[in-house]
């Protein structure tokens, strides 16, 4: 029996903040199965087992309620592994292997050869890769930089955004449309090392909407995670996992890392292109969540050392 490495009381800490943040998501909404999942892994990173094994349990029993019984049915085995005489356990695991069949789906043998599409309303699927490969990630970085470029006004998400608000009558279309040229000028003529600006706070700037309402507004409407990042403590290092022209020129920030998961904040959820990269160069889950401009700024200047004024 393999035992975990011994963890730092700085790891220590971190894990219990996500423990924390992760606690409250999952009792709001009890059905966010990545929440679920990075809940798990914390607690066994930990050695708190038996709540480890609750976790898996409702993590298990929302995949076979949402008919993903390929993800169920790992998740029921790893319990099984931990209390191999459940009989209880045991006669889930025949009915989702009976459901397996029915539905035609097919395991994969491990959790990190898995595809899993989540869709969200108003935006477009989002796509996470689980993959463990033993890549250098010098190289990952290398390849995305070479194929990314800095915002412009075709692919930085913001006309999405703006379309989306204007739509969704957040704001007024003539506000979304004003704001979005304000920042395309802004933000085309910005250079390498400068952090974006965000169409968010150009609205809130023009004084028709404070930020919270507009970030409430949003989250109601499309049910993407939120994380208050102001009162997050970011390790520098986490950050540094992207390049700058992904974190300060889209205004994207890894935060944490759990196990196999990343949990990355944006400013834009409809940074189509930004995401993608990003989850081209991680080899983990990505959990994404809407956080405000101003918190993801504070993270970026404070990870890259940036004055006020750049």
């Amino acid at each position: 029996m393999t035992t975990s490495p011994p963890i730092s009381l700085e790891e220590q800490e971190q894990i219990l903040q996500t423990i924390e943040m992760f606690e409250v998501i999952t009792q709001s909404n009890p059905n966010d199965c990545q929440s679920l999942e990075i809940l798990k892994d914390a607690y066994a990173k930990l050695g708190r087992h038996k709540e480890a094994v609750a976790t898996t349990r409702k993590l298990a029993d929302t995949y076979a309620a949402n008919g993903q019984y390929s993800s169920a049915l790992l998740e029921y085995e790893g319990i099984l592994r931990q209390e191999p005489d459940s009989k209880e356990i045991q006669e889930l695991l025949q009915k989702v292997e009976v459901k397996l069949q029915e539905s035609g789906q097919t395991i994969t043998g491990e959790r990190n050869s898995l595809e899993i599409e989540l869709e969200m309303p108003g935006m477009e699927p989002t796509l996470i890769r689980t993959r463990e490969t033993k890549h250098s990630r010098t190289s990952h970085v290398h390849d995305v930089e070479e194929e990314l470029v800095m915002p412009t006004p075709e692919n930085d998400g913001n006309e999405a955004l703006a379309k989306f608000l204007y739509q969704h009558r957040v704001v007024s279309e003539e506000l979304a449309k004003s704001a979005l040229e304000r920042v395309r000028k802004v933000n085309k003529s910005i250079g390498p090392g400068a952090l974006a600006n965000s169409l968010l706070d150009e609205i809130v700037h023009s004084k028709a909407m404070e930020m919270e309402p507009l970030l409430c507004a949003i989250l109601d409407r499309t049910k993407f995670a939120y994380v208050p990042l102001e009162y997050y403590d970011v390790d520098r290092q986490i950050v540094k996992m992207l390049p700058e022209n992904l974190t300060l020129g889209r205004l994207i920030v890894p935060f944490d890392l759990v196990s196999r998961t990343v949990m990355v904040a944006l400013a834009n959820p409809f940074d189509a292109l930004g995401k993608e990269a990003v989850q081209q160069m991680l080899d983990y889950n990505i959990q994404w969540h809407l956080a405000s401009p101003a918190a993801i700024t504070r993270v970026l200047r404070d990870a890259h050392r940036l004055d006020a004024r750049d």
